[in-house]
């Protein structure tokens, strides 16, 4: 065989060693970018799906609430109504019992002022309708008449800066704070805080109760409701942060997290 048959033949083996090379290469790349698309799409799905699944938690759990207010102002009003009635008709049967039947009318009326501050309370609408401040202000309204603690509301006028969504987990939130504030904290006093314009928003709800441990709480598995409320706060894209100490209270700021932030 000559040289240049030898060299011509080297030449091939390569240039087929090299075409080679290059299928496997196109094919490792063209492997690798079809698995990182079907990574990203399972992950886009998995989005999706998490994204339809709290929408749909969110209406489920809105519808509930609706229902339980209708069925609070629409029965059960109607059964206080009847026993009302009932109460007016014994009056008139024996009017020499009209000072036994006061009490029995006064504990009708406040029974009817809770329940229509409740039914709006768990009204998801009436809190689209009215908006955050008037709504936490019937909670305030509220609370007073349960005698537990002194309640301060102080706030700024106007709507506040947030989506009907924000404004409606601000709401669950601050019901959360004050439900643990009745079950744990023995307060005396609480004081409500909003300062809002058309670019921020904070909430301040303080106790002067018995206070905690905050790393001890958060430790433990004691820490559910605070946990969920920091977990609400951050699906409605707000800071929660918790001030507490054992013996001096405790205060959550619930605040609009800035653009800049």
């Amino acid at each position: 065989m000559h040289s240049s048959d030898i060299l011509f033949a080297v030449i091939i083996s390569s240039l087929l060693i090299l075409l080679l090379v290059a299928g496997i290469l196109i094919t490792f790349f063209a492997t690798g970018r079809q698995r990182i698309r079907q990574e990203m799409y399972l992950a886009e799905t998995k989005l999706t799906f998490e994204k339809e699944l709290r929408q749909v938690e969110t209406e489920v759990s809105e519808n509930m609430m609706n229902q339980f207010a209708q069925e609070l102002h629409d029965n059960i009003g109607q059964l206080l109504t009847a026993l009302h009635i009932q109460v007016e008709n014994q009056k008139l049967d024996h009017p020499e019992l009209l000072e036994s039947f006061k009490p029995t009318e006064i504990y009708l009326t406040e029974i009817n002022q809770q329940l229509r501050m409740l039914s709006r309370t768990f009204n998801n609408d009436y809190i689209g309708r009215v908006g955050l401040i008037a709504a936490i202000q019937l909670e305030v309204d509220r609370l007073k008449t349960l005698k537990r603690f002194d309640v301060e509301f102080d706030h700024s006028n106007g709507p506040t800066s947030l989506e009907k969504n924000q404004e409606l987990m601000v709401f669950r939130i601050f019901q959360e704070i004050v439900q643990n504030a009745l079950r744990h904290s023995s307060a005396h006093h609480l004081i409500v805080k909003i300062e809002a314009d058309v670019a921020n928003f904070e909430l301040r709800v303080k106790d002067d109760g018995k206070g905690f441990n905050k790393e001890e709480i958060f430790e433990s598995n004691k820490a559910s409701g605070l946990r969920n409320i920091m977990k609400r706060a951050a699906l409605a894209g707000l800071d929660c942060t918790i001030e507490s100490q054992v013996g001096n209270g405790c205060l959550f700021i619930l605040k609009k997290i800035s653009k800049l932030d």
